[in-house]
């Protein structure tokens, strides 16, 4: 399982405190910022991060502007914002807009916070294997292609019938090695 990277960005050096201890588990890491314009420095050293929580009171700018921000550079990031002081338009027009995938509210409930970064992490994960997995289709597709270009007396209908033709062994298996070679590395 891939390590999971958790961006926190509030100006209460508390808040970041108590939600490091919080999230803290085998796979994460945590990393803090004080501020948006650290946050973004941080994001960019460390080449964005799997989640974002950030505060909406921050300094100079809104946590909600800030996640917009984070949405344009880091558009796979999942993006979470909290507040003490909730406005329930702001929050629906953030979820509605995409620009977070939760809202909440100070002071939250551990396990039901732990729970939503649970399944935070869990979309990040399907999204991320649901674009691996379609590279490959394409892949295979332009394999195919490239076999049938190959092979032109195999005909696209005859292909699509029965899916079964002996090629030259020698191709398949050099193609098959390269394929595991680049998709599944040894370590």
């Amino acid at each position: 399982m891939a390590k999971h990277y958790i961006l926190l960005v509030d100006d209460e050096q508390n808040i970041l405190s108590a939600l490091s201890r919080l999230l803290r588990a085998d796979g994460r890491e945590i990393i803090t910022a004080g501020d948006a314009h650290e946050g973004l420095a941080k994001l960019k050293s460390n080449n964005g991060a799997d989640l974002v929580i950030s505060d909406n009171k921050l300094p100079n700018i809104s946590g909600l502007d800030f996640l917009v921000k984070v949405k344009q550079l880091y558009p796979d990031t999942i993006r979470i914002l909290i507040t003490g002081y909730p406005d329930l338009e702001g929050a629906i027009k953030a979820i509605n807009n995409g620009q977070v995938y939760r809202f909440i509210t100070k002071p939250w409930e551990n396990e039901e916070l732990k729970l939503t970064v649970r399944q935070a992490l869990d979309y990040y994960d399907v999204r991320r294997d649901n674009r691996a997995l379609l590279q490959i289709a394409r892949q295979q597709a332009d394999l195919l292609t490239a076999v049938q270009k190959k092979y032109p007396q195999i005909s696209k209908s005859e292909l699509d019938k029965s899916s079964l033709y002996i090629i030259d062994e020698k191709m398949a298996s050099e193609s098959l090695a390269d394929f595991m070679k680049k998709y599944y590395p040894q370590p």
